[in-house]
Formats: structure tokens, sequence, C-alpha cells
């Protein structure tokens, strides 16, 4: 094979390498515009915020959260399998502070900024080293 045919498949190979990833590109940009397939800005869209507001581990694979949704208050139960609304939660009445050491997500807030990943890291790690 020549040194021209040679370039002039390498430069077919980019153009349809570029062609390929222009589509892409508009597809990723509709499906994000029309807020399809979990794609795009949640807090533009009309739908309720969701909060965990504190979570506490119950075994290997089920815990027990207290969620806000919207203006809502849910207590519920999650597993590998399916999350159960187990009751409601007045929000206000929960103290959720004076229980250390036992719900695993403190409330976030400006008095509680979220936690970084080395704070989160530590802690894992000190629930799974062996002892």
């Amino acid at each position: 094979m020549s040194t021209a045919g040679t370039l002039a498949l390498f430069a077919r190979l980019i153009a349809s390498l570029g062609v390929v990833i222009g589509l892409m590109w508009f597809a990723a940009r509709f499906v994000r515009r029309r807020g399809l397939g979990g794609f795009g800005n949640p807090s533009r869209g009309p739908g309720i915020h969701i909060d965990v507001i504190a979570r506490r581990t119950l075994g290997r694979n089920s815990s027990i959260a207290v969620v806000r949704a919207g203006d809502q208050g849910l207590i519920i139960g999650v597993t590998d399998q399916q999350v159960t609304k187990l009751a409601d939660a007045d929000l206000s009445k929960l103290d959720l502070e004076t229980a250390d050491g036992q719900w695993t997500a403190a409330p976030l807030g400006p008095d509680n900024p979220t936690p970084s990943w080395k704070a989160m890291l530590d802690q894992l790690r000190d629930r799974t080293a062996r002892r």
C-alpha cells in the first residue's frame, strides 16, 4: 500500500471518528436539555428536593433513614431489594444531635457542612478495621 493510500485511509478514519463524536455530543446535549435519563440540573425542573437527615445501619444490608422530601419528613427502611415507608416524621420535634454515635449522618446546614471525603474515609476505616 502506498503512502498516499495510507494517508487517505487515515484521514477517512479521523473524519468518521469526528462524525461519531459529533453525533454523540449532539445526542447528549439533546438529552440534557430535555431532562431525560437522569441528566441535567435537577433543581431546574419541577420536582421535590430530597435530603437524608440521618441514617442508622441495622445490619449488613439494611438501615433506617430519616428523610426530608419537600416539606415532609419520612422515616424509611432501606434494604438491597426495596425502600419502605415506616412512618411520617415531624422534623421539628426530632433531636438527632443528642443521639451521639447512633446516627451516621448529621443534619446538614450552615452549622453542619457536608463532611469531607477524608473524614468519611476515616469513619469507614474505623468501622471496618478488625480488632
